[in-house]
């Protein structure tokens, strides 16, 4: 695969919790995981408890979810040896389907997105719901998938993989808020939404977290990027992951209420684009 860039930048110090007020056992945070290709770091930034929580949740999103992706790409892995030999998948032709495993050179490279639908708190949904949707985008990473599909006698494929709703919601909130914090720093909210979606599994999560379109193909100058976008005195951020392979849609994260003499950095804010 050719050189991808990495959204990359080091923060200052924050000597606290991102997430809490804790000073204790602080560690730096990465605020897109280090295993999509994460360098924005927000140093002394995560307490001992987050830490365990957000690394546990990052830890399932990464290795199940997006484990064949993230091989297809070359990301980091700190812990390379527990990579799979081998990826399942669905393979069709015409009307047949049957299972298999392939290994990576063998894998067509076509994958699946998970896009929620907006969140609630945007479209006026109550704050916590007993159902929710998903649906899939298809992404292709080789120009030659056809010819890798014909070599295993299919036509199509699709990734055979775990996906948790929740731990992908609480990864995003992770991004989202540890991103608005090194960027505004700590202060700049009268209220934070979703640092209790960052430690545990809430039922109100889709409330905060869902799907956004950024009504464009978006140029990808990096693998990931992030955005913040205002309603009122609501910030969201906009987290668009692997833009190269899906140019359109993201994720939107309403963080908090922001402080109203709290500027957005040039460059970083996407309100104008709402229509």
């Amino acid at each position: 695969m050719p050189p991808i860039e990495y959204p990359s930048k080091r923060y200052p110090p924050l000597n606290r919790c991102a997430y809490c007020p804790s000073t204790e056992n602080l560690s730096a945070e990465h605020i897109i995981p280090f295993g999509l290709g994460g360098n924005l770091v927000l140093p002394m930034a995560s307490c001992e408890v987050h830490r365990k929580a957000t690394c546990k949740v990052e830890d399932f999103v990464l290795r199940k979810y997006l484990c064949a992706l993230r091989s297809h790409l070359s990301l980091p892995s700190r812990k390379p040896h527990l990579r799979p030999d081998r990826y399942p998948l669905v393979l069709r032709k015409g009307t047949h389907s049957w299972k298999k495993k392939v290994r990576l050179s063998e894998h067509p490279g076509v994958v699946r997105f998970v896009m929620f639908e907006p969140p609630g708190k945007v479209e006026g949904r109550p704050p916590e719901q007993k159902t929710f949707s998903v649906r899939f985008l298809t992404a292709f990473i080789f120009p030659d998938m056809a010819d890798r599909l014909a070599r295993l006698g299919a036509d199509a494929a699709e990734d055979r993989v775990v996906m948790g709703a929740m731990s992908l919601a609480r990864m995003l909130a992770k991004i989202a808020h540890a991103f608005a914090v090194a960027e505004l720093w700590v202060d700049a909210f009268e209220k934070t939404y979703v640092t209790h979606l960052v430690l545990n599994d809430a039922p109100d999560w889709n409330y905060w977290v869902g799907g956004y379109d950024r009504g464009r193909q978006v140029e990808a100058r990096e693998l990931h990027e992030l955005r913040f976008l205002r309603r009122d005195q609501d910030l969201s951020v906009i987290v668009h992951l692997f833009v190269p392979y899906c140019p359109r849609e993201g994720y939107e994260v309403v963080v908090g209420c922001l402080r109203s003499d709290v500027k957005i950095p040039e460059g970083l804010d996407e309100s104008h684009l709402l229509p």
